[in-house]
């Protein structure tokens, strides 16, 4: 559900998304699974700092939290990646890294933040994420607001970003 809350952010959230133009288009011969010929988008985004993000259900103690920052779309721009793991300190943990991605298919292309936090016996614990449209992240500095796995916001959780992109 989170993926496809994200991708009807593209439309203000009123429920209908119009397919990219070379979808619509009955001559098209677009295949997910072969690269485009046009020229990819680069997208960079510097993780800065969290923001009072949500506390770990499973401890009492501050959470040792880290993100995932995922590309959704099509098979050749899917990818993942994740942020040092920063200690207890889930008020205001500070990353300042900066992770690329490669996109081919921007039209399809959704970004999705996962803040966990990172148990050693328990395992991974999710405590929020956010999930936007590429083509809805504007460049520069960003707030990154958080949700709960049920959609519910959890302001004031967020993150802090910057984004740059070329295409």
């Amino acid at each position: 559900m989170d993926l496809q809350n994200g991708k009807f952010l593209d439309n203000g959230a009123s429920g209908y998304v119009l397919k990219p133009q070379f979808l619509r288009d009955a001559k098209s011969n677009f295949n997910p699974n072969k690269l485009r010929d046009s020229d990819p988008t680069t997208l960079t985004i510097r993780l800065i700092s969290g923001i009072q993000l949500p506390l770990s259900s499973t401890s009492s103690n501050k959470a040792d939290t880290s993100v995932i920052i995922e590309v959704f779309g099509v098979p050749n721009d899917q990818r993942k990646q994740q942020t040092r793991v920063i200690k207890k300190n889930a008020f205001s943990p500070r990353w300042n890294e900066t992770f690329t991605f490669i996109i081919h298919v921007p039209e399809l292309a959704l970004i999705r933040f996962v803040v966990e936090n990172q148990g050693l016996i328990t395992g991974n614990e999710f405590l929020g994420q956010y999930t936007i449209p590429l083509l809805c992240m504007n460049k520069g500095y960003r707030r990154v607001p958080l949700f709960s796995r049920m959609g519910e916001s959890l302001e004031p959780a967020s993150l802090f970003i910057y984004v740059w992109y070329v295409q």
